[in-house]
C-alpha cells in the first residue's frame, strides 16, 4: 500500500502546476495539436474497428463459462449508448457471428484483431503528437504493441463487466467461502464500484503508457486516465439521454441516422481520450522529474 501511495504522489502533484494553469495549458495544446480534427480521424478508425472488435470479443468470451455473457454485455451497453447505436451494433455483431463458419470464423477473428489494433495505432500517432515526438519504433513493434493493447483492453473490459453484472453473486460466493455473512456482502457491493472504475482507469493508463514513443515511469492512476474514464462515462450517459429523449436522427436522416449517432459518440470518445493524453503530457513536461517536449528518454 505504501508503494502505491508513493507511486501516486508524483502524478497527483500535477507537475507543480495549479489546476487552473494545467487547464489553460491543456486547452492551448488541444488547439495546437488539432485534437478536434484528430478525434474525427479516431472516430473513422473506431467505426471500422468496432464490429471486428466485437467479433474478436465474442470469440474471446466463448472461452468463459458464463452463459449469454454477450447478450448481457449488450444490455449493459444500452445504458450508456443511444438505442439507435445499440440496435446497429447488435444487428451487425449477430450477422458477423452467424455468417462465419469453422475456419472462416478463425480467420475472421485474426482479421478482427488486426483491424481493431489499427484503431490503437491511430491513438498512438495522436499521443505522439501530444508529446511532440516522432514515431521511431519499427513497424512490427508498433503493430505488436497495438495488438497487445487490444487484447489487454478486452481483458480489463470483460473483468469490469463481470464485476458489474455478477458482483452480488460473486460477493455471496466469497462470503460463503470465507465464512462471513451479510455484512461482507454489503461491503463488497459498495466496494466493487470503485474496483470497476479502477479496472477501466488502469486499462486507459496502459494505453497512455505504452502507446506514445516515450519513456515513462509507470503509475497505476494518472490524472489523465482518471479524467478520461470519468468524463467518458458522463459524456456517454449524457449523450445517450439526449439522443433517446430529444434526438430525432432517424426522422431527419432515415436509416443512416444510427450511423451518424454512432460516429458522434465515437468522436466524443476519441476526443476524451486525446484530452486525457494531453493532461498527462503537460504534467510530464512541467514536472522537474519529467521530460521536455520532444524528448523521449528520461534523464
Amino acid at each position: 500500500m505504501a508503494t502505491l501511495v508513493e507511486n501516486l504522489k508524483p502524478a497527483w502533484d500535477l507537475g507543480g502546476l495549479s489546476a487552473t494553469e494545467l487547464g489553460r495549458r491543456v486547452f492551448t495544446e488541444v488547439q495546437k495539436d488539432n485534437c478536434l480534427g484528430l478525434a474525427a480521424q479516431l472516430a473513422y478508425y473506431f467505426l471500422f474497428a468496432l464490429f471486428p472488435f466485437f467479433l474478436f470479443l465474442t470469440a474471446f468470451i466463448g472461452f468463459l463459462p458464463i452463459p449469454n455473457l454477450m447478450e448481457q454485455i449488450m444490455n449493459l451497453l444500452g445504458t450508456v449508448v443511444p438505442q439507435e447505436v445499440l440496435g446497429l451494433i447488435q444487428d451487425n455483431v449477430e450477422e458477423l457471428v452467424t455468417n462465419q463458419h469453422g475456419g472462416l470464423l478463425s480467420f475472421g477473428i485474426l482479421v478482427a484483431l488486426w483491424t481493431s489494433s489499427s484503431a490503437i495505432t491511430a491513438v498512438m500517432d495522436a499521443l505522439n503528437r501530444a508529446y511532440e515526438v516522432q514515431e521511431g519504433r519499427p513497424f512490427w513493434q508498433v503493430r505488436g504493441t497495438a495488438i497487445a493493447l487490444t487484447v489487454g483492453l478486452s481483458v480489463f473490459m470483460i473483468l469490469a463487466l463481470i464485476l458489474l453484472m455478477f458482483g452480488p453473486q460473486i460477493g455471496r460466493w466469497i462470503a460463503g467461502q470465507i465464512g462471513m455473512g451479510s455484512l461482507f456482502e454489503i461491503a463488497w457491493n459498495i466496494l466493487r464500484w470503485p474496483v470497476i472504475v479502477f479496472f477501466l482507469v488502469v486499462a486507459i493508463g496502459l494505453v497512455y503508457y505504452f502507446a506514445p514513443d516515450v519513456e515513462q515511469h509507470w503509475k497505476w492512476l494518472t490524472p489523465g486516465s482518471v479524467f478520461a474514464v470519468v468524463l467518458w462515462i458522463l459524456v456517454s450517459l449524457g449523450f445517450a439521454y439526449y439522443v433517446n429523449t430529444f434526438g430525432s436522427y432517424n426522422k431527419t436522416y432515415g436509416t443512416i441516422g444510427a450511423v451518424i449517432v454512432l460516429l458522434t459518440w465515437m468522436y466524443l470518445s476519441g476526443l476524451v481520450i486525446l484530452v486525457g493524453g494531453e493532461i498527462n503530457s503537460e504534467i510530464e513536461h512541467a514536472s522537474a522529474e519529467g521530460k521536455d517536449p520532444g524528448e523521449k528518454i528520461l534523464s
